[in-house]
């Protein structure tokens, strides 16, 4: 009969020990959406600028822009996946697959208005249904003068014939270091 009670009173105790815990909760894993955007970002700018400039030491400006052409593309997509995506925006483009959309064209407004002011550019957050985007300006590296500065200028003509032949609607030019010329955006899909 003691054994009856002890059994008893342990089931009692342990139910009543169960029934006071918290229910166990799933903790969602915060992401650092700006550290994690900064990285892919690095990455992909070292990438392409290490793939420039030897396509320049080994072919010249001419050659390092159908290097470009060809190549700028699958270097910023090595980060995609299928939660994430990688894309250099710009409103004056040289390719049409960078012009911006709806989303995009708000934060190219706060970046160009904030740069006019002579504010400095700070890198955002935006988050949209299942989406969340971090955007961080490009400005123009002096390098980037040969292909995106002034024709006549700071491009030369053997590079201007090349760029409007592989651009014929080109918008990027006329550049100068420093200037806004677009802007990344990494965007974190949320499934």
């Amino acid at each position: 009969m003691k054994n009856k009670i002890f059994t008893s009173i342990l089931i009692f105790a342990v139910s009543a020990v169960a029934s006071c815990r918290q229910p166990e909760t799933k903790v969602k894993k915060e992401i650092n959406y700006q550290a994690q955007g900064d990285s892919i970002i690095k990455a992909t700018f070292d990438t392409l600028k290490s793939a420039l400039t030897k396509a320049i030491q080994q072919e010249g400006l001419p050659g390092a822009v159908k290097y470009c052409n060809e190549n700028a593309f699958p270097i910023t997509a090595v980060w995609t996946s299928e939660n994430i995506t990688l894309k250099r925006v710009a409103e004056n483009y040289r390719n049409p697959m960078n012009a911006p959309d709806s989303t995009d064209s708000v934060q190219w407004k706060i970046f160009t208005t904030a740069k006019a002011k002579g504010d400095a550019l700070q890198p955002s957050i935006v988050e949209a249904p299942n989406v969340i985007h971090y955007y961080k300006p490009i400005l123009l590296q002096p390098m980037c003068s040969a292909c995106h500065g002034k024709k006549g200028v700071d491009i030369l003509p053997a590079v201007s014939t090349i760029i409007d032949s592989l651009y014929p609607n080109d918008k990027a030019t006329g550049f100068s270091a420093g200037d806004l010329r677009g802007m990344w955006r990494v965007s974190f899909i949320q499934r």
